[in-house]
């Protein structure tokens, strides 16, 4: 019989149960708010299940969690009704391209200023790069901003959701989303024009909600390889803080010694500058690329 203590048993009940009511794991701000306590609470929490080897996790796979020990083993979920979080498609249909009407606009410079919503100081970037695909737009993004590609992600543009194919799942039907394989942000210039503005939410535990708003479009400079960020404003949060109001919380915490929670959230994520950003930094990172899912 495994050994764990009752607290321990909390989390593997919770986890256990929104496994087998969604067939997939929690994600840890929904673990969070299950079991009333911090997101780097949570973070430690299962980094003692796993070396108790109670749980295993694919290092940098989201949603990856496994429960090593029987099921008649773990104790009944007690707390609150579980809901879910996160976000699933069904796949409406492939966008259609135009291949045609991008080829002319393949010589040009896309400027974007992207803007993580309610944050405050604001946290921002300003991107510039040729015409690529929605695929690779979403890689830019992450890497200007400082985001590690751990957890789902959408665009949103007119009111139409766009999502990499690999996410969509055919038994649920929560909304449409169509795949965005292939769809170039020229053909978005071309379709909605040159004030074009899409929503790109990512994380849909934490809910990090992001403005990308088209500011220019501008021939190549000669001698500039793009992509590159050239301005933007403070640090990216740490993934699983719990949104923006659990980030205003985590920064309250980490830059005063006195606080009670400051010792546990260094441990996790190590010291915290929320004023650093450099746009050389995040350049290297944008030409770099994200790891292989």
């Amino acid at each position: 019989m495994p050994e764990f203590t009752p607290t321990q048993g909390r989390y593997l009940a919770y986890i256990h149960a929104y496994t087998e009511g969604f067939g997939l794991p929690p994600a840890e701000s929904e673990i969070a708010a299950a079991i009333g306590v911090s997101p780097p609470s949570v973070n430690q929490m299962m980094k003692t299940l796993e070396r108790n080897a109670l749980i295993r996790r694919q290092p940098g796979v989201p949603r990856s969690t496994e429960i090593l020990i029987a099921p008649d083993a773990i104790p009944k979920w007690k707390g609150k009704r579980i809901t879910r979080t996160v976000r699933v498609w069904t796949l409406d249909k492939p966008a259609k391209h135009n291949a045609g009407r991008a080829r002319g606009r393949k010589a040009a410079v896309y400027r974007f200023k992207i803007t993580l919503q309610n944050s405050d100081p604001a946290i921002w970037r300003r991107i510039e790069t040729k015409d690529v695909t929605l695929e690779k737009l979403h890689e830019l993004i992450q890497t200007a901003m400082g985001w590690t590609n751990s957890h789902l992600h959408q665009l949103e543009i007119a009111d139409t959701r766009y999502t990499d194919r690999r996410f969509m799942m055919d038994d649920f039907d929560d909304f449409g989303a169509v795949d965005y394989s292939g769809m170039r942000v020229s053909e978005l210039v071309s379709e909605h024009g040159a004030k074009l503005r899409m929503g790109y939410e990512y994380d849909f535990g934490d809910g990090w909600q992001h403005e990308v708003a088209l500011e220019q479009v501008t021939e190549p400079e000669p001698g500039i390889r793009y992509p590159r960020c050239i301005d933007g404003e403070r640090a990216c949060p740490p993934e699983d803080v719990g949104g923006v109001y659990g980030f205003a919380d985590y920064v309250e915490a980490i830059t005063n010694p006195n606080h009670s929670e400051h010792d546990e959230l260094l441990e996790w994520s190590g010291p915290f500058d929320a004023a650093e950003f450099d746009a050389t930094q995040a350049t290297r990172r944008m030409k770099k690329g994200l790891p292989a899912w």
